[in-house]
């Protein structure tokens, strides 16, 4: 189809992301220009203890809101919108009624982890090397859908009768905009129900779950257009009626093509508060120690497979604001970034290897790669010589440290000469350095690092509509603008303490569970 028929000669798309903690959403042209972006944050609500709720209302509010500031910032018109596009948060499970109206106002998010009966019952009844296989799904099976909608369906009876299809985050905002209900094979093999490999249903495991197949959405490619802006929801959100909506993809598939990762065998990482390797295969890559999260790509044919830490960013968060302190800062008024910057200056003083010591990044549980809800975080090697400094950069080598364990499952088929970054990590020359020195490969930095997924999202619209040939359309959007190099003198030192570093973990893995069984931690837990 043409651009010229669907996007009727309009040339700007807009693309959205709905992440954990707000929607950025991007109006990029055709030739790859980014106009213009904006960030609405919403709230998550901790109601229990592993309850993790978001308000789909609040989904809605935020794409108003940034729909709103990008038409106004930008000065483009509604009339230029060629069409609307989505990358959205994975693992959720929102029950909608025929007009894909959400029925509730409490939507689990995918760290939501109350259904743990219903997911022992799956490791029982269907095994967790079959469930791994056959789904991809390499994660906690309680993270899932399919352990989910068990728990609504044995707790909220009514709930789950009144339910006519259970959708995820974007797939909401689809149905709102368009009237119509779908989802794609990105975010459909996020469930833990669809069979990776034929892209349909799994049929036998939805029976012996006692999950009614009538409930699972329409399975399209993520290049469908699931229909056009209605004229109520044209109205509302200020757009031109009939506007195509592509359905997109799942954030994971979103963010590997906006990291330029849309052939075979090329491998990236993303360093924010979590932290993941992944690379784009023709085949599933299933692991059974490393367990990659494998999911379809927004790329028809492609798989991404990602091995994902739980801390990384978050853990030097903490690091700067409990061991840098924010009363060392010389102003309050400083930004996030600039705050971030002073402590990457002070890291910098403190020589490779950090003096020996050695920073154990488990500071939230579970993970890759021990997948130990028992780990904790630790420094090791501490003597009266240490420094901040040595400890601020210690906690940069741990998260890098930890992050080549995970890169070396993904090689052991192929070995990658370099590897592309995106993320808030990105931004740090020295987080940069440290990775090339740790992993031994060139890091390479993107010009569009931190709007891979809204950068997916839109090639994804654009390829929809007709406005590109291929998914080689990404290189117009981004570019290679940095080639970290590896010092090979580092890389030794790394070497070093690489292997000290895996025997860190074994040593307290004793310790830790040791210490998570008694009172005093169990107050600590979050």
């Amino acid at each position: 189809m043409s651009l010229k028929k669907e996007g009727q000669g309009r040339v700007v798309i807009a693309a959205y992301d709905f992440g954990t903690t707000g929607c950025k959403a991007s109006f990029y042209k055709q030739d790859g220009e980014l106009v213009a972006t904006a960030h609405h944050p919403y709230p998550t609500n901790f109601p229990q203890v592993g309850w993790v709720e978001q308000d789909p209302a609040d989904w809605k509010t935020a794409f108003l809101r940034t729909t709103t500031e990008l038409l106004d910032r930008s000065k483009i018109q509604p009339s230029e919108i060629a069409c609307i596009a989505f990358s959205g948060h994975m693992m959720g499970c929102v029950p909608v009624d025929k007009n894909g109206t959400p029925l509730s106002n409490r939507a689990m998010l995918w760290a939501d982890n109350r259904s743990r009966l219903q997911a022992d019952r799956i490791l029982e009844v269907i095994g967790w090397e079959r469930f791994y296989s056959d789904t991809g799904g390499g994660l906690d099976v309680v993270l899932y859908p399919a352990a989910k909608i068990g728990w609504i369906k044995e707790n909220e009876p009514d709930l789950y009768r009144q339910t006519a299809k259970f959708i995820g985050t974007k797939d909401v905002i689809c149905a709102w905009l368009t009237g119509n209900i779908a989802t794609d094979f990105s975010d459909a093999s996020n469930t833990g129900l669809l069979h990776l490999k034929n892209h349909t249903w799994q049929q036998d495991f939805l029976k012996t779950l006692g999950i009614d197949q009538d409930k699972m959405p329409q399975l399209l490619p993520s290049t469908a257009i699931v229909g056009k802006l209605s004229h109520q929801a044209a109205r509302t959100v200020g757009l031109i009626e009939g506007t195509p909506v592509v359905l997109g993809g799942g954030d994971v598939a979103c963010g590997t093509a906006g990291a330029g990762a849309i052939t075979e065998n090329v491998p990236y990482m993303c360093i924010g508060s979590a932290a993941w390797v992944s690379v784009a295969t023709k085949e599933p890559v299933i692991h059974m120690l490393a367990r990659p999260m494998t999911v379809a790509h927004v790329v028809p044919g492609l798989y991404t497979s990602q091995i994902i830490m739980f801390s990384a960013g978050v853990a030097y968060k903490w690091a700067r604001d409990e061991i840098f302190l924010e009363s060392s800062l010389p102003g309050q008024e400083d930004s996030e970034s600039d705050s971030f910057e002073q402590v990457n200056q002070l890291a910098a003083t403190s020589p490779i290897g950090s003096r020996g010591v050695i920073f154990l990044p488990y500071m939230r549980p579970g993970g890759a790669p021990h997948f130990d809800l028992s780990a904790r975080g630790a420094f090791v090697g501490l003597n009266l010589t240490v420094k901040k400094a040595d400890l601020i950069r210690a906690a940069l080598e741990g998260i890098a440290l930890n992050v080549r364990i995970m890169l070396q499952h993904l090689e052991e088929k192929r070995v990658f000469d370099n590897i592309r970054i995106i993320g808030g990590g990105a931004k740090s020359d020295l987080w940069r350095q440290i990775f090339a020195n740790v992993l031994k490969k060139d890091v390479l930095t993107l010009s569009a690092q931190q709007e891979a997924n809204t950068l997916g999202a839109a090639v994804v619209g654009g390829v929809a509509i007709g406005a590109f040939e291929d998914f080689s359309a990404v290189y117009r959007f981004t570019r290679i603008t940095e080639v970290t190099s590896v010092d090979p003198d580092a890389a030794s030192i790394y070497d070093e303490l690489f292997q000290v570093f895996r025997e860190c973990y074994e040593g307290l893995r004793g310790t830790n569970k040791s210490l998570s069984q008694t009172r005093a931690s169990r107050m600590a837990d979050v």
